[in-house]
């Protein structure tokens, strides 16, 4: 009926129908039966067509109920195919002034120079890399600049426009900052990163594990744990997947919340010696654990093909199991960006495929712990 408004790459993975609508770069996870509706509205020439099949066909009501079901889907392909227009062309223009507050950084044999308009700004980036910091400046590599102008924070590297974010969402600047300095410790084209995940990620010598969960359910204290017991640490709340389709190493420390300080205060040697920040309006108290070695002497990818839903709850029995691919989605894809190439949604659906995916519930660190090292196996 409406084949501009079909999704442009399907993928029936443990049940559940992933949809990629080319338009909008959206990721929909849809049950089978109700795939079967969409499909059928997209291959049916008239309203009356579809109506009378649902209605004689799939008996799925009377002439009123199979109405409800073509608008409720009319209404879903119309907002899954929309597409908000991009503030950012609005700043290309604004050239970077001059800024008070310069730090340098070595990563990885790279010199990179940021330049902060105010202490505020620099809070947002710097306590994650600030392990990095170095005085020796020979060759400065990348230079980025970060100011804000009424109500927008700015992005600019080597002197141009990158991007510009609401003050308010500040966590997307963060995001694309740490593309591109993984893109450039890396020596990456940034035009080929698949996507970039809100996760940690931690490896053995041969492969990598992520680990997704909800805000709190404790993540970065569980990556911070099997970095203490020998694993390594990959990336924390950043994890970079490249056209190779492998998971990139992203140099920030572990942020820990306070809640999670006397946890790792046994565990992480020198813990109770770092400095305690104070983060966004409720002015939450975090330490940051930086990883475990310098990050030129470690391998600097690894394949993942294993992804680890993780909720601290105290009030429940250990346990780690098995899950589909569609409830791992729920918490990946909302805070992931996901590159719109229609190349790289092929490849990112490809890998979805083969994923295995896990739920561990935790109360008991050392159960976490070994059941997480015996995924590498």
């Amino acid at each position: 009926m409406k084949t501009n408004l079909a999704p442009k790459h399907i993928r029936n993975i443990d049940g559940s129908i992933i949809l990629w609508f080319k338009e909008s770069n959206r990721y929909v996870v849809v049950p089978e039966n109700t795939w079967i509706l969409i499909s059928l509205y997209l291959e049916t020439k008239t309203q009356e067509s579809y109506l009378n099949q649902l209605e004689h066909s799939l008996k799925l009501g009377k002439l009123k109920e199979c109405k409800a079901i073509f608008n409720e889907i009319s209404t879903f392909l119309i907002d899954v195919n929309s597409v908000s227009t991009p503030e950012n062309e609005t700043f290309k223009t604004i050239a970077s002034p001059k800024l008070e507050i310069e730090r340098h950084y070595l990563i990885h044999n790279k010199q990179i120079k940021i330049n902060f308009e105010t202490s505020l700004i620099e809070s947002i980036i710097h306590p994650q890399i600030e392990h990095h910091q170095t005085n020796k400046v020979v060759n400065i590599d990348t230079e980025f600049d970060i100011f804000k102008t009424n109500d927008y924070l700015h992005l600019h590297k080597n002197k141009s426009h990158i991007g510009s974010y609401k003050t308010n969402a500040f966590h997307l600047l963060q995001g694309r900052f740490a593309l591109e300095l993984t893109n450039t410790i890396h020596d990456k084209n940034v035009d080929d990163w698949i996507a970039t995940f809100h996760a940690s990620t931690v490896a053995n010598t041969k492969e990598s594990i992520m680990i997704i969960g909800d805000s709190g359910n404790g993540k970065s204290t569980l990556s911070a744990l099997l970095m203490a017991n020998g694993l390594d640490l990959l990336a924390d709340d950043f994890t970079p997947l490249y056209l190779d389709m492998n998971l990139y190493r992203y140099p920030s420390a572990i942020s820990i919340k306070k809640g999670a300080f006397s946890i790792l205060d046994s565990e992480i040697s020198n813990f109770n010696t770092l400095k305690t920040h104070t983060n966004g309006p409720k002015k939450v108290n975090l330490k940051y654990v930086p990883q475990n070695q310098k990050l030129d002497t470690k391998n600097t990818h690894f394949p993942c093909n294993k992804i680890v839903y993780v909720k601290f709850d105290n009030t429940k029995t250990s346990e780690m199991h098995p899950i589909s691919v569609e409830k791992i989605l729920e918490t990946l894809i909302p805070d992931s960006w996901i590159s719109p190439n229609e190349k790289h949604a092929q490849k990112f659906m490809n890998w979805l495929n083969d994923v295995k995916c896990y739920e561990l519930i935790y109360s008991d660190n050392d159960f976490a712990i070994s059941n997480f090292k015996a995924l590498f196996n």
